[in-house]
């Protein structure tokens, strides 16, 4: 914008005196009134000046055009074609020495029809195409300015309506609960004040008798007492009999509440509402005539029938050593295969999934089973204590004492679930924190895994399979005759269960609801007292022990 400020006369202001200038000449970048603009004009130096007026002069007064040489201060008088670069007369011997007279011009023979020329409609035309951009630009940010605001109302409609959503439907869940609540508190108080009742009844009828018992004893004849004690006793002792026979039938009914595992997760474990997302892409803004210039994953699931689960041997191949006794055996994600060997030298036996030894892993006793922790560490029992050990540097590792005998042991959710003699399944975090105890009788559980919301174990004497919650709450209890001494056991993405049958030579797989059960191994297939069972999730592979010192690995499908 032009200055409103007055441009004075330069001449005038030369001699001391502030006079408004009505002029501008474009060559002396100065002002005139109109005393000196008449001289300008009579001096042959400066008659063919450009003057303007000052109104014209005020639209590119801000307009920033040195006329004057940056270097030398000199009058940019020259232009150089081979360089195309305005020039004063100091810059022709310093700077342009090889180039010719014909390169060498005056700057007015160069300006002239400077209006006229290419190079100013190309730059009209470069400004008017870059103006369009930036409108193109800035409508295109203000559509983004548009749909971020649009994206945080849909957002806090999203976050208002699931909380809305969230509090019917805990509400209607309450409300069904308390009605079952009702419901069976009823009914346990019903069956309880009716033998009450009855008891209340045959209390009085033997005080009844106490009283005349002692009123024939304080008034009655010896014949009366005689006769009357005989009826007495033959009362009382139906007295006792029917009590007898109400008390056997007494249930002793306690009420606790198991509250739905999804809803504890969420008090416990859900550390946020949702997550706030900013999903960023190229904007993809295209300038005009610019002469500068996710996978999915898929998850694929067995059959939920058990039917569809067959197997196929990938390999098969010996322990290094003797006398095997092989308690746990995992897959981890980089194909390497554990082996946990019971009666070795204290050591964890590392073997590739093509059977070559890789290596022995010296540990601080007898190692019974083994669970993944994650990439690299693994968790390991001995019998009074665990260790967790990281398989890439096995250096690193971190000790947890347990109070009694401990073998089985599975992880899930950032947690360990640890079998401890005459203490039940003991949940802990992986610094060793006993976090809870689900009291389950475990003398004769060895064997033990896990998933979100589930816990499978073995019950060798028992010959039993079970299934509880998180709780400890018996969900299925499997026992068949196809399946003799269970020891290892593994669970796939559909809760099927994959067992290993020491005494009955056999792999079997529970169907996720403990109703169905099918043999896939037997000893026909070579196994021999198997006893380690491990299936790995994300390579869908099956590593058993499938006799002593040997190893075989098959492909689920």
């Amino acid at each position: 914008m032009a200055s409103k400020l007055n441009i004075l006369c330069g001449p005038c202001g030369y001699k001391d005196v502030s006079k408004n200038a009505k002029k501008w000449c474009t060559i002396c970048e100065e002002g005139f009134c109109g005393e000196c603009e008449k001289n300008h004009k009579s001096l042959k130096v400066t008659r063919n000046h450009n003057i303007i007026s000052i109104e014209d002069y005020r639209q590119i007064e801000n307009i920033s055009v040195n006329l004057n040489c940056e270097i030398h201060g000199k009058k940019l008088d020259l232009y150089c074609k081979k360089h195309d670069i305005a020039v004063c007369v100091v810059c022709i011997p310093l700077e342009h020495k090889s180039c010719s007279s014909s390169d060498v011009i005056s700057i007015d023979d160069a300006s002239k029809n400077a209006k006229q020329s290419t190079s100013l409609l190309d730059l009209e035309g470069t400004i008017s195409t870059t103006i369009d951009n930036m409108k193109h630009c800035i409508k295109d940010r203000e559509m983004a300015l548009q749909n971020v605001d649009q994206d945080e109302q849909t957002i806090r409609k999203t976050i208002t309506d699931t909380r809305k959503n969230l509090n019917e439907y805990l509400d209607k869940l309450e409300r069904k609960l308390l009605l079952d609540l009702k419901s069976k508190h009823g009914n346990c108080k019903s069956e309880i004040l009716k033998i009450l009742n009855k008891l209340r009844q045959m209390e009085k009828e033997v005080e009844k008798l106490k009283e005349q018992t002692i009123q024939m004893k304080s008034f009655a004849s010896d014949l009366q007492v005689f006769l009357g004690t005989r009826h007495l006793n033959i009362t009382m002792r139906k007295k006792i009999e029917l009590l007898k026979e109400e008390i056997r039938n007494c249930t002793k009914n306690r009420m606790e509440i198991e509250v739905n595992h999804v809803i504890n997760s969420l008090v416990n474990e859900v550390k946020l509402f949702g997550e706030i997302k900013v999903m960023e892409s190229t904007a993809n803004l295209q300038l005009k005539d610019a002469k500068i210039d996710q996978a999915q994953i898929q998850i694929h699931g067995f059959s939920r029938s058990i039917q569809n689960v067959n197997l196929k041997l990938k390999q098969k191949f010996d322990i290094k050593g003797s006398n095997q006794v092989v308690t746990g055996c995992i897959v981890l994600p980089d194909d390497r295969i554990i082996i946990a060997d019971y009666n070795g030298c204290s050591i964890l036996k590392e073997y590739n999934n093509n059977g070559q030894h890789i290596r022995d892993i010296p540990v601080s006793g007898k190692p019974h089973s083994l669970t993944l922790v994650d990439t690299d560490r693994i968790a390991v029992t001995y019998g009074t204590y665990l260790e967790i050990i990281n398989t890439k540097n096995t250096s690193e590792r971190k000790r947890v004492n347990c109070s009694s005998y401990c073998f089985g042991i599975s992880y899930q959710d950032q947690k360990l679930y640890v079998v401890v003699y005459e203490q039940g399944i003991v949940v802990m975090d992986l610094n060793g924190k006993t976090l809870n105890t689900i009291d389950i009788d475990v003398s004769e559980v060895y064997n033990i895994t896990t998933t979100s919301d589930r816990i499978y174990y073995t019950n060798y004497n028992s010959n039993t399979v079970q299934c509880c919650s998180m709780t400890g709450q018996t969900i299925w209890v499997f026992k068949d005759r196809s399946i003799t001494t269970p020891r290892g056991i593994s669970v796939d993405h559909n809760q099927n269960v994959y067992v290993a049958g020491e005494s009955s030579n056999n792999l079997i797989v529970i169907q996720h609801d403990g109703k169905d059960s099918k043999v896939l191994l037997t000893n026909r297939d070579g196994l021999k007292s198997p006893y380690a069972a491990n299936y790995n999730k994300q390579k869908k592979v099956i590593c058993l022990n499938y006799k002593t010192g040997s190893i075989a690995l098959y492909q689920v499908a």
